[in-house]
């Protein structure tokens, strides 16, 4: 039974110009970084995985929590976890060493499948298809002309994605004028989503939802702060358009919570940020007893959007049987991130279908040394 004999991380960023900046109500970005998780096994089977979060912060809650793993099976990943966050409770779950545990889960899997000979999906329960459709995340906020709204948007239409999601939450007057010009670029045919990373109150997210209902929103993500549980129950309560949030959230608990007040309509784990494969199915469970949709959210490199292609592939579909009115859709950022197109020398598949899976054992990817080394940063 192979041993996990290290584990270390490789910290990657790619930094843009400042002027071309963009991101989301809470402020703009010109970073895409990335914490890669790696663990060698005793007998050499090296697998990857990601964590979401700061890249010197990841490096030192990995250096803490190597030592629990080492001289481990790579079969022992949720016996160690439960007893990591047993052991240093004081330290609590809503932070970034759930994260950094999300990454270990990933790089595990990837290598307990190159050992065996088999695919994560199969790992996890199976493969329900063999492609998965996908939705834009673009529409971005940004001051850099050329990459404008109106382009962002072009480039969504033109790639036939299943659905599209912008960001709004500057203000109900300013949703509305980018749902509206959203939707004259994109047609009416297209799924449309809108995302206002927790930015507003209650109060300001049911005007906002009131005033975008007319076209056809599928779903708005984090109107509210991921804090406000009662706040989320209330407006969900209320609100003409379906609730959406997760990627924000730690560990099933936090789910368990919102499910639990009635706030959410489709559950969204990161599996960067939740803790893993473990916590990401425990929420697929917890989706399903609540008959409740579910979205796995993906923020990263390529090796996070391959991680949620497996994640996808192994969850049942549920309550549908023969008629799914709207198959689980798995984000797909198209903002300038050469961390998710360059990193693999394979890159992933997708056309109008959807995502394929990668083909080959573990994740089905192999990293590109060039983009790696073009990329890594010092600490």
């Amino acid at each position: 039974m192979p041993k996990i004999h290290r584990l270390d991380m490789t910290p990657l960023e790619f930094v843009m110009a400042p002027e071309q900046a963009y991101g989301m109500a809470r402020g703009l970005n010109y970073r895409r970084s990335c914490a890669l998780i790696a663990v060698e096994t005793d007998d050499g089977i090296l697998g990857h995985g990601e964590a979401a979060g700061p890249l010197p912060v990841m490096r030192d809650y990995l250096a803490a929590l190597a030592p629990y793993f080492v001289g481990r099976s790579v079969f022992d990943f949720e016996i160690v976890a439960a007893h990591i966050q047993n052991k240093l409770y004081h330290f609590g779950l809503q932070n970034h060493m759930t994260a950094c545990l999300g990454g270990v889960s990933i790089a595990l899997h990837d290598a307990i499948g190159k050992s065996l000979g088999l695919a994560v999906h199969d790992l996890l329960g199976g493969r329900a298809a063999e492609r998965f459709p996908c939705y834009a995340t673009t529409g971005y906020l940004t001051a850099d002309p050329a990459n404008a709204f109106e382009a962002q948007l072009a480039k969504a239409a033109a790639g036939k994605f299943a659905g599209v999601k912008i960001k709004i939450g500057v203000s109900p007057a300013s949703d509305l004028e980018r749902v509206r010009l959203a939707r004259s670029i994109l047609g009416d045919d297209i799924l449309l989503m809108v995302d206002i990373n927790g930015n507003y109150t209650p109060d300001v997210a049911l005007e906002s939802l009131r005033r975008i209902e007319p076209y056809n929103i599928h779903w708005c993500e984090e109107p509210l702060p991921p804090t406000d549980v009662r706040g989320y129950a209330e407006l969900r309560a209320r609100s003409p358009v379906p609730i959406a949030a997760g990627e924000a959230f730690y560990t099933v608990q936090d789910f368990k919570r919102l499910v639990e007040a009635r706030g959410l309509d489709i559950l969204q784990p990161s599996l960067t940020s939740c803790g893993g494969f473990g916590q990401a199915k425990a929420v697929a469970l917890l989706a399903t007893m609540n008959n409740l949709r579910l979205s796995p959210s993906v923020w990263g490199s390529a090796v996070a959007v391959a991680a949620a292609i497996h994640f996808t592939a192994s969850l049942p579909v549920s309550p549908h049987s023969d008629n799914v009115p709207y198959p689980v859709l798995i984000e797909f950022d198209i903002g300038e991130n050469p961390l998710r197109d360059r990193l693999l020398r394979q890159p992933l598949r997708r056309d109008e279908s959807g995502l394929a899976i990668p083909s080959g054992a573990g994740l089905g990817i192999e990293l590109d040394p060039a983009t790696l080394e073009k990329y890594t940063v010092n600490l």
